[in-house]
């Protein structure tokens, strides 16, 4: 996901970049306000690495964030509860024979499969997304 952002402090090994806000630079159709929550402008600094020492505070740079471990975690998080419903409703059917009880056995997958993801979600997930600079941005 690419973003626009300003420098706004500089060190030997990494910069902070201010993002910013999606909704000012798209066009402002208030999208985004509406999957995300309203966050304070704090929210919007990331850290990237400046080993070539090449970008000043002030630079306006664009900013890849890698969201490969997100996209990951968010197939985890709806798709192993989505699974384990039906494993419930099967396995519960199996065993009882009756549609009430394979419907209990549905939501206590559905609810184990939950727990389930939330806590291997929680142990590959390492924080934010990385982020890099891929350019200097044009004014």
């Amino acid at each position: 996901m690419l973003r626009r952002g300003v420098i706004i402090e500089k060190t030997d090994r990494e910069v902070l970049i201010e993002i910013q806000d999606p909704a000012r630079t798209c066009g402002n159709c208030k999208g985004c306000i509406r999957l995300t929550p309203e966050r304070p402008p704090e929210d919007y600094i990331v850290r990237a690495p400046n080993t070539r020492n090449q970008y000043e505070v002030g630079d306006e740079v664009i900013v890849d964030g890698q969201m490969g471990s997100m996209i990951k975690a968010v197939g985890v998080l709806y798709g192993v509860p989505f699974i384990s419903l039906f494993i419930g409703y099967l396995v519960t059917r199996l065993i009882t024979g009756s549609d009430s009880m394979a419907g209990l056995g549905a939501v206590a997958g559905l609810l184990l499969g939950a727990v389930a993801a939330r806590t291997a979600v929680r142990r590959f997930m390492n924080g934010e997304p990385d982020f890099r600079i891929v350019a200097r941005a044009c004014s």
